[in-house]
């Protein structure tokens, strides 16, 4: 099982992506007033209470952290939607999706591409 941490500042932020730099992370930006982004959320806690692969998880809800939503969007250039998942290899971006596409199956497939057991 893979614990997840909320992001809930720009320094939170820094020292995720300090930690992701040697390995891979798995950001999840939730709105917690959307049922879509409810169904993902359930998504991704199902991936974490599976997952056995190294990993650093971070989540942020939107409305409580939007500075740092923006802070994202705009250090990595990957534009912000909600839910959205991004997945970063050694500090940078490498996949991202949103709303319906984030199954429990997509995260495991996206993660075992990247992270070795």
């Amino acid at each position: 099982m893979t614990q997840a941490h909320e992001l809930t500042s720009i320094a939170d932020l820094d020292k995720a992506i300090e930690e992701s730099s040697s390995g891979v992370a798995l950001f999840f930006k939730h709105s917690a007033t959307c049922d879509i982004s409810a169904a993902a959320w359930e998504e991704f806690l199902d991936f974490l209470r599976d997952n056995s692969l190294p990993l650093h998880s971070y989540f942020l809800v939107v409305q409580t952290a939007r500075s740092v939503s923006n802070e994202i969007e705009s250090r990595f250039g990957v534009r912000h939607e909600s839910p959205q998942a991004i997945l970063f290899h050694k500090g940078k971006p490498i996949w991202n999706d949103s709303h319906r596409r984030l199954t429990t199956q997509k995260f495991h497939e996206k993660v075992a591409e990247y992270a070795q057991a």
